[in-house]
């Protein structure tokens, strides 16, 4: 049997849609790159804003339109939010929401639910989900160690689609990560939010960095909330044997009040103290963040407070998108969104700002050496990241992809650098 996924969000949707992969292949299926090859077709849904929902419901659509006799699954937070608008779409034969692990038995015994489609199964579960150990990228590997939420920030849905916060097992991440090392040149924890990791033994992130410091692999973070940025934390980063010093940190806001209405349980003090925290340790490292704009009860003066705050914390780079209203949070319940021309005009503020940051953070690095992880190739260079997440093109006569080369940072090409192999 022949399958096509289709991943769409964020990396947790990409490890479970590869565990997936590798279930269906160990059972002699294959997976096919092209739809209109496949008998079946799984779509990882995403719900994170209205456009991503959008954008699901698009896919599901146009699969169904290249291939009339597929059979299409929808699962992830999209179907999970709402099952119904995928139920009724052609092609689809079942919606699984958060209940992926549900996808590979209704495949292998799809005769046993022919009589019930189109099958709708969208049970969250309370405790951790075992996926299989995916099949080894030779470039990047992401091991996911902790699935849920518990913040329930104001505007968002995830803790209501995924459920609460749980963690998988420290010993079963410690060996995947082993795994992982001996086919891979980087692994990437993730999870909806890492800094909430703690095992049913009360282990939390700093006993699995301490586990994992021994390990000879390039290691790096998804994201970080800012308050699981401690010393203890830092120094044991520093003790990796190969810690890529890149920091995700969601800022989301850098204006008090606004934070208090995202129920963000921080302040701007605190978020830029945990920022001079990081550059103790790491000096100029990667330190990226997520920023919302247009906020509903975001003020013009709180605005200008959140572009002072950025300022501040000297990001290298940032993802500024404007804020989506989804039903069922708290605050779509009491206020109205803010006018389009007020959104477009701050985050073309906002991107500005971002322009002008990357660029003087890569103006720093010019002439310095770095660790380079080779990717793809595209035209006459070869394109991967350093430690510190810049993106580099080094000609492809000087590397093969997913090799680590040291380089010398040359110049600057729009948002990405010049290197050459030393």
């Amino acid at each position: 049997m022949n399958f096509y996924i289709k991943k769409m969000g964020c990396k947790v949707n990409e490890y479970e849609a590869s565990s997936i992969s590798t279930q269906l292949i160990d059972l002699g299926n294959s997976e096919v790159q092209k739809v209109e090859n496949a008998e079946w077709a799984i779509v990882f849904t995403c719900a994170v804003t209205n456009e991503a929902e959008s954008k699901s419901r698009q896919m599901v659509s146009k699969i169904a339109k290249l291939n009339n006799n597929v059979k299409i699954i929808v699962c992830g937070c999209s179907s999970q939010n709402n099952a119904e608008q995928y139920a009724n779409k052609s092609g689809v034969v079942a919606v699984f929401g958060m209940n992926k692990l549900a996808i590979v038995d209704f495949i292998i015994n799809y005769d046993n639910y022919k009589d019930k489609i189109p099958y709708i199964d969208c049970n969250i579960s309370n405790t951790y989900d075992k996926y299989c150990i995916p099949v080894m990228n030779k470039t990047r590997h992401f091991v996911k160690i902790q699935d849920g939420c518990n913040n329930f920030c104001s505007y968002c849905l995830i803790p209501y689609l995924r459920g609460r916060s749980r963690s998988r097992e420290l010993e079963e991440v410690v060996e995947e990560i082993e795994i992982a090392s001996k086919y891979c040149k980087e692994v990437v924890i993730t999870g909806i939010d890492v800094s909430d990791y703690k095992t049913s033994k009360g282990e939390t992130l700093i006993d699995l960095i301490k586990a994992i410091q021994h390990i000879n692999v390039r290691l790096r973070f998804s994201s970080l909330e800012c308050n699981v940025i401690t010393e203890p934390l830092l120094v044991e980063l520093k003790k990796c044997a190969d810690f890529c010093p890149h920091f995700h940190l969601p800022l989301q806001s850098g204006a008090n009040q606004t934070l208090k209405d995202m129920n963000r349980h921080y302040t701007k003090e605190d978020f830029l103290h945990k920022v001079e925290l990081i550059r103790k340790h790491f000096g100029d490292c990667g330190l990226t963040t997520d920023v919302i704009v247009g906020f509903p009860t975001e003020r013009e003066s709180d605005f200008i407070e959140t572009i002072d705050t950025i300022n501040k914390a000297g990001f290298t780079d940032i993802h500024a998108f404007p804020y989506s209203s989804r039903q069922g949070t708290a605050i779509s319940k009491i206020t109205k969104p803010l006018s389009s021309q007020i959104v477009n005009d701050r985050q073309q503020q906002l991107l500005e700002l971002k322009y002008d940051l990357h660029h003087k953070f890569l103006a720093r690095h010019i002439g310095k050496t770095a660790s380079l992880l080779t990717e793809n190739i595209k035209g006459n260079y070869i394109i991967g990241y350093t430690k510190e997440y810049i993106k580099v093109l080094l000609p492809k006569s000087q590397a093969q992809p997913s090799t680590v080369v040291n380089v010398q940072l040359t110049d600057i090409m729009g948002s990405e650098m010049l290197a050459k192999k030393i």
